[in-house]
């Protein structure tokens, strides 16, 4: 009996659900605007639209409804939004959603109804009915002649391009990281490119995945994606990598467009500094003429030497200026390694058999050098071999 008293109440306490009936224009209609009617948008590019509904009746519950549809893809941007407008008159509820449509297939293309299910009041009783929107046609035009390029129709693009230090002064054995950001306005993730390869037989590369983000506005979704490459060069020359290339097209001026990643010189900078290119600096540009005089005086030199001889020139004063030639260059390399008893010899050498002038002056000029390599052991100031080199030089020239 209370099972059946529990029954009862909970019936009579039920709102009545009535069935589906089809509203009249002026208590619900919905409808699909295009922000710009007229458009003959290009395939891929983006059309925003706005789903707007228009109701006079209290409604509970509700649902938008906008399916798949073949040769046409659509994003929504955003909440619904609803308020309260007073439209001919009378004070109506409407309902907004921005989307935004991007069109695959070329030609006439039909947007199929979008489908609003509610629930309403209606004299006490629940009921629920279906609103439709009208068809909405669209004309589409076949994307341009790429020659193979990336189709990226977009409103907008920027680039930017980080370096975690100076890649052409890097220290040896470090790396860096470069970090560029492509946004794009106007365009879904799958739309933009993949991430560019930087390779080259003297580098290690190491790519970590990309980040693809979205970001909805009203206007359209802007789009970011991320790349970044750790690199290390495997030589201490420097090297440079090459420009990459973006191309996109400009849909609010109708114009095909490029966006470029900068080309980047990479290398470690001691080899710089040891470079040939800092020997041609110092040399203020001179550096082809030095090195022909240089080749040409070895070569006179070795064709005298070895018993050929030149018009005018002894044999014997030939293989004297050979020998020379030779100590110097020794003489030269001692003081860059700074050894100081081959400098020694080296030096008595070049001033006895090669006109130095005399004991004495042997004597003054390697007197410092004699110390140092003759002395007694213990801590004593080195002798300036690149001087003392000078003096050498000096005191064959007089």
């Amino acid at each position: 009996m209370v099972r059946c008293l529990l029954l009862v109440f909970t019936f009579l306490a039920a709102p009545a659900l009535a069935q589906g009936v089809e509203l009249p224009a002026d208590q619900a209609r919905l409808e699909l605007v295009l922000d710009d009617p007229g458009a003959q948008p290009l395939a891929g590019q983006m059309v925003l639209a706005t789903i707007r509904g228009i109701y006079a009746v209290n409604i509970t519950r509700e649902e938008l409804k906008l399916r798949r549809m073949n040769g046409v893809d659509w994003i929504r941007l955003g909440q619904d939004v609803w308020s309260q407008q007073r439209i001919d008159g009378r004070s109506l509820r409407v309902m907004e959603r921005r989307i935004a449509l991007y069109p695959k297939a070329t030609g006439s293309l039909t947007l199929l109804p979008v489908a609003h299910e509610l629930e309403y009041l209606d004299a006490g009783a629940r009921r629920r009915t279906i609103i439709r929107s009208a068809p909405v046609t669209l004309t589409v035009r076949p994307a341009p002649e790429r020659d193979g390029a990336a189709w990226l129709p977009a409103r907008a693009v920027e680039l930017s391009d980080e370096w975690s230090t100076d890649a052409a002064q890097l220290k040896d054995g470090e790396s860096a990281e470069r970090r560029v950001i492509l946004r794009v306005f106007g365009a879904t993730p799958e739309m933009l490119p993949t991430q560019p390869p930087m390779r080259a037989p003297w580098l290690i590369t190491f790519s970590p995945p990309e980040h693809r983000s979205q970001q909805l506005t009203p206007q359209g979704p802007v789009t970011t994606v991320i790349w970044r490459w750790t690199l290390r060069p495997t030589t201490g020359e420097l090297g440079v990598l090459p420009a990459v290339t973006i191309p996109w097209f400009d849909t609010d001026a109708g114009q095909a467009r490029t966006l470029t990643i900068p080309a980047a010189p990479i290398g470690y900078l001691s080899f710089a500094d040891n470079s040939a290119a800092s020997w041609r600096t110092g040399f203020a540009g001179g550096w082809l003429a030095v090195a022909v005089w240089g080749l040409t005086v070895t070569l006179a030199l070795s064709v005298l030497a070895a018993g050929r001889a030149i018009v005018g020139v002894p044999r014997d004063t030939a293989r004297r200026a050979l020998i020379r030639w030779r100590l110097r260059r020794a003489l030269r390399r001692q003081v860059r390694t700074q050894d100081a008893e081959a400098f020694r010899t080296t030096a008595v050498a070049l001033l006895r058999h090669h006109g130095g002038g005399g004991p004495q002056d042997e004597h003054a000029v390697l007197a410092p050098l004699d110390a140092q390599v003759f002395g007694r052991p213990g801590p004593r100031s080195g002798v300036d071999l690149r001087a003392l080199r000078k003096a050498v030089l000096g005191l064959l020239r007089s």
